[in-house]
């Protein structure tokens, strides 16, 4: 399985993949309000923050691993860990992680070090493997699409991660947000036979 630090990997992975659509897609979907300060943790080489700057938003990107900032797709992007997110509380008025919260050990908590940073009426969106996602309905869906190489690689290797790790069913989504002060306001499923689940919340009113 590739390496989840490898800066090549996942540069090409949202450039020369279907990943770069489905960022493309969660980007839309969220469809933030005009000038919203935007934060994507976990970014990787900075795609989405990328993506929403072109799109007329101030946006950022954290990341962990400084070698993912080697061939940057966005000038703005900041090594931190998600658990020590280096800003003051009620900054962002929107916070996205795709594909992070499913591979932490405790999500709650990082979810909770999120939301910490949203404005009052600012929202938070998700994008992880959904409960359909699998080895098997991966396979298959990469056979009705004739991919090959690394569009292929990439999606069986995110099913066996999503195997080993964490799905959420829509019906875990609100006691996961609610432990985090959070509210869920809405989720789809999006890829084939909606193996990707994006998910988007908002602040618990005091």
């Amino acid at each position: 399985m590739t390496d989840l630090h490898d800066p090549d990997y996942f540069l090409e992975l949202q450039t020369k993949t279907g990943w770069g659509k489905m960022l493309r897609s969660f980007a839309a979907w969220l469809d933030p309000k005009p000038a919203s300060l935007i934060i994507d943790v976990g970014t990787g080489p900075g795609l989405l923050p990328a993506i929403f700057t072109q799109k007329g938003y101030r946006a950022f990107g954290v990341d962990s691993s400084f070698k993912m900032f080697r061939d940057a797709l966005h000038p703005n992007l900041i090594l931190a860990d998600v658990l020590s997110l280096p800003f003051e509380a009620s900054t962002f008025d929107l916070i996205t992680a795709s594909n992070l919260l499913f591979l932490l050990p405790e999500p709650i908590t990082a979810l909770r070090k999120m939301a910490r940073l949203l404005k009052p009426d600012g929202e938070i969106g998700l994008l992880n493997p959904s409960e359909n996602m699998s080895i098997s309905a991966a396979t298959a869906l990469a056979d009705e699409r004739g991919l090959e190489g690394l569009a292929r690689e990439s999606l069986l290797n995110y099913a066996a991660r999503a195997e080993r790790y964490t799905r959420w069913r829509e019906v875990d989504l609100p006691e996961l947000f609610a432990g985090a002060n959070l509210i869920l306001t809405d989720t789809i499923t999006k890829m084939g036979p909606g193996l990707v689940r994006l998910v988007r919340g908002k602040l618990l009113s005091p």
